[in-house]
């Protein structure tokens, strides 16, 4: 997942925006007479086009209208503030090459070539850095490249059981309380208690984990089915906070108190034997997929299909200490109900996946996609509002509904164009043992809205703002859920 971690990231891109584009410039707002626009292109003969994509489906005038020419460079700071992990400052900055407009794939393709780089650190020892590049069609060729090289330190990674147990209210050693407020709950598990313990990270552990991953997919059918092989190197080190040094509350002062860590929940289940990997260790996968896409534009669609069915296997062959798999099956829907009186998209995604019994616990948040991975259920992601990887089990069912209204458009100096999405949403989902289990009882749910940026169309700057039954949860981060 790209973790952005961007508290303030999109207030000093409007800030940075002008109110209104000056004409003198050679920009044009969303107001402007029309033949400031440049006139949209007649379509392409399909005739002229590679065999291996005269099905795909052709952008919108109106974004073919706006797309740049040639390369351009965008970025944004980030700067966050967390409990666990302290205050963080980083950068990412990412490179977009769409070629010229004549050339044959322009109006079918996002880009040509994208690469981001990222780093950010936080005082607390959270780290996050990514160099990741993407081509589709690459050397003109019905093939796409994705690569990535990634290095993660997280010293406040959740972890709040597997199972359908995890759909319990919150509860810890220390309490016979349930809590249905995740404040209520955090603020008991930092009570230092008379044996100078605390159980203040009770539901975190220490996790490095430094992975290497790429993907190539093959255009088939026209171009609406892609077939994917891929492969991700990854060494995971985990470490507990049992017995260390937290940071706890003083129950008779309520002034701040050095304590030590009393069992983290991790540390029960490893004990217990109900969880695998807890001494880390080489987490290898080979990864096959499948895709029907039929979208009219990848990062930010406004009509089409996108349907990928994934399988991950690992193992010792691979160099993995981890033997399991998985497999993964998500259709997503976009459509303009009135494209011609409003810019509104509805869209939706259902997700059903299944993994082996031998899968290890830090591996088993994820959901694999033919795109891009996500780790769930809870966060950006998945269900907005709940606590990242809230609940977790070896079979997951998901459904996402957003509407985004595209209600402000305009176009700076430089070929920078500007849009601004307004996009509530409802998010609902749930963990079982096994897919046997399904029944349409205690599933969780979030919703709220978010302002989406689309800056040059291929970046989206999100500022998700969630609700669930435990808390409220303000997300910004690059890129649609889905």
């Amino acid at each position: 997942m790209n973790r952005a971690r961007a508290g303030v990231a999109l207030a000093l891109l409007l800030r940075a925006l002008p109110a209104r584009a000056d004409p003198d410039d050679g920009a044009s707002g969303a107001d402007d007479a029309p033949a400031t626009r440049r006139a949209p292109d007649p379509p392409r003969d399909p005739a002229t086009l590679p065999g291996f994509m005269r099905q795909k489906r052709r952008m919108r005038d109106e974004d073919l209208e706006d797309k740049v020419e040639g390369g351009y460079v965008t970025g944004l700071p980030l700067v966050n503030g967390d409990p666990d992990t302290g205050l963080g400052f980083g950068a990412r900055a990412l490179y977009f090459a769409n070629g010229p407009r004549a050339d044959r794939m322009f109006e079918y393709t996002p880009y040509r070539h994208r690469v981001f780089g990222q780093a950010f650190f936080t005082t607390n020892g959270y780290q996050h850095h990514t160099v990741d590049y993407d081509a589709p069609y690459l050397l003109d060729e019905p093939l796409r490249l994705r690569a990535s090289v990634t290095f993660e330190k997280n010293v406040a990674a959740n972890y709040f059981g597997v199972g359908p147990r995890s759909l319990d209210r919150l509860a810890f050693p220390g309490s016979e309380r349930r809590y249905g407020s995740l404040g209520e709950y955090t603020e008991a598990l930092r009570q230092a208690r008379p044996d100078g313990t605390a159980y203040t990270r009770y539901n975190q552990y220490i996790v490095e984990r430094p992975t290497l991953a790429a993907t190539l997919e093959r255009d088939l059918f026209g171009g609406v089915v892609r077939g994917l092989l891929g492969f991700t190197a990854s060494y995971v080190g985990v470490r507990q906070w049992t017995g260390r040094e937290v940071s706890a509350t003083d129950p008779t002062t309520g002034e701040d108190a050095a304590a030590r860590q009393a069992t983290t929940r991790l540390d029960e289940d490893c004990a217990r034997g109900l969880v695998k990997g807890c001494g880390g260790g080489f987490n290898n996968a080979l990864k096959l997929g499948v895709a029907f896409d039929t979208r009219d534009f990848e990062p930010d669609p406004n009509a089409g299909f996108f349907v990928d069915l994934t399988t991950e296997l690992a193992g010792r062959p691979l160099g993995s200490d981890f033997d399991w798999a998985r497999v993964t099956f998500s259709p997503r829907a976009y459509w303009s109900p009135a494209p011609k009186l409003a810019d509104v998209v509805v869209a939706g995604r259902l997700v059903a996946s299944a993994q082996t019994r031998d899968v290890p616990f830090f591996t088993m948040p994820e959901l694999s996609f033919t795109d891009v991975n996500a780790r769930g259920l809870g966060g950006l992601r998945t269900i907005r509002g709940f606590k990242q990887s809230r609940f977790v089990g070896r079979a997951v069912t998901l459904a996402n509904v957003e509407v985004r209204w595209t209600f402000w458009q305009l176009a700076a100096a430089r070929n920078q164009r500007f849009a601004f999405i307004l996009a509530p949403f409802f998010d609902v989902g749930r963990v079982f043992d096994t897919l046997d289990d399904f029944e349409l009882r205690r599933f969780r749910n979030g919703q709220g809205a978010g302002l989406r940026v689309a800056w040059n169309q291929a970046t989206i700057v999100a500022l998700d703002f969630g609700v669930s039954r435990e808390a409220t949860a303000l997300y910004v981060d690059f890129g649609h859920p889905f």
